[in-house]
């Protein structure tokens, strides 16, 4: 985050990324895009946690363009019902990071993206059977 160089260098700042959340995307194919816990992280936390995996072939838009590879996987908090974190290995997996990077910050329940009406075919559309498809 350049904001960060920018405090630190020429404002003499102290800025870190600690305590932020930072998405990811790694521009293989297909598309990596990650943010917050992984599974294998929350469960060393000790979090009660649900665990949400979803093949890219059950993504609408995925099947228009017929780019089924991958996967989706999000990790979401028992008690409060919070994403606690999301990687997308798949079409454009780093698209849909900043909408989940947003849910994630304001504390957005899951349900609210497994139940809100998103434009068809789009990658946000997946989200809706994500959340429906918890293990």
């Amino acid at each position: 985050d350049f904001r960060i160089i920018r405090t630190n260098l020429l404002e003499k700042g102290n800025a870190t990324i600690h305590d932020r959340l930072v998405p990811y995307t790694v521009f293989i194919d297909p598309q990596l895009g990650r943010i917050g816990l992984s599974e294998s992280e929350a469960r060393a936390q000790g979090r009660h946690i649900r665990v949400a995996k979803m093949p890219m072939n059950y993504v609408a838009r995925a099947l228009e363009v017929d780019e089924t590879r991958g996967f989706m996987k999000a990790v979401v908090d028992v008690d409060t019902s919070q994403i606690l974190g999301c990687a997308i290995l798949g079409l454009e997996g780093g698209e849909i990071m900043s909408a989940l990077e947003i849910a994630m910050m304001g504390k957005v329940p899951y349900t609210v993206l497994r139940d809100g009406v998103f434009a068809h075919p789009t990658l946000m559309e997946s989200l809706n059977n994500l959340f429906s498809s918890f293990e």
